[in-house]
């Protein structure tokens, strides 16, 4: 398996660090914050402020994509819970002072960028380092932002958040940069078999239609000698495409057997 690449994590004096890819995590100045209100209300109005990260979202906005159905009472709704956040993120501060991590600004809130560290963004920022490096034939640079970028991607943006319709584009949308770095380590990296393999298996689990990504799979197996591995991998691909649109793969598992089999002699 390719080895985990551990992003460097300091705590900085007075900043936060907001873990969104995967289940929702939050780390303050003080260490990790927990409880029961991550699940709760006021860990949904925290989930939807780094969905809408680096914007200031009206209250109005703001109650209709998380409430929709509170009607007139949604404004204070908004409030009140953002009122319950501040006091999770910064139980201590005192109420005169100015708030560090939720900020209000025009009559919306957001999340203040100067203080609050999101993984998503720096997830995003080594992945474009990564595609850059490669379009410029830098492997090694590229390998190793990709790699950091991949590190990060512990699941889906907001996996714990799984249907709320607020959050779905901007999953899909961190879902295909995952993706994309996926391919270049599989494309940079061939001439490391066992790496490369493991990372075709991610992508293999985040594209399960994809053809093209199951059939390099299954090769890359049948060129370890994994004869059963590709076999039970090509027989569930094989029924999910069935259940999913009627159809076989266009490929067979025999052709791609013949395919690596060498030559006879005449």
């Amino acid at each position: 398996m390719s080895p985990r690449i551990v992003t460097p994590r300091p705590r900085a004096s007075g900043r936060y660090r907001i873990f969104a890819l995967g289940p929702l995590r939050v780390d303050g100045p003080g260490g990790s914050l927990t409880g029961a209100w991550i699940e709760q209300r006021p860990g949904q109005l925290l989930r939807f402020l780094v969905c809408a990260r680096h914007a200031i979202v009206p209250v109005d906005a703001i109650g209709e994509a998380i409430w929709p159905h509170a009607g007139p009472a949604a404004p204070n709704t908004v409030r009140h819970f953002i009122h319950a956040l501040r006091l999770r993120l910064e139980p201590g501060r005192s109420p005169r002072a100015e708030p560090a991590a939720v900020v209000c600004r025009h009559g919306g809130y957001g999340l203040d960028c100067e203080r609050v560290w999101i993984d998503a963004d720096e997830f995003e920022r080594q992945a474009a380092l990564g595609v850059s490096s490669a379009e410029q034939g830098r492997s090694s640079q590229a390998l190793l932002h990709l790699e950091r970028a991949l590190a990060l991607y512990s699941g889906d943006f907001l996996c714990d958040e799984p249907y709320a319709v607020w959050a779905l584009t901007e999953r899909e949308r961190l879902r295909a940069i995952v993706c994309d770095a996926l391919r270049w380590l599989v494309t940079i990296g061939a001439g490391h078999r066992d790496r490369a393999t493991a990372w075709l298996e991610r992508l293999a689990a985040l594209e399960p239609f994809d053809e093209d990504v199951h059939r390099e799979l299954i090769l890359a197996w049948l060129r370890m000698g994994r004869w059963s591995r590709a076999a039970r991998h090509y027989e569930s691909f094989r029924v999910r495409l069935l259940r999913e649109f009627g159809a076989a793969p266009a490929f067979e598992l025999a052709e791609l057997a013949r395919a690596l089999r060498p030559p006879r002699c005449a």
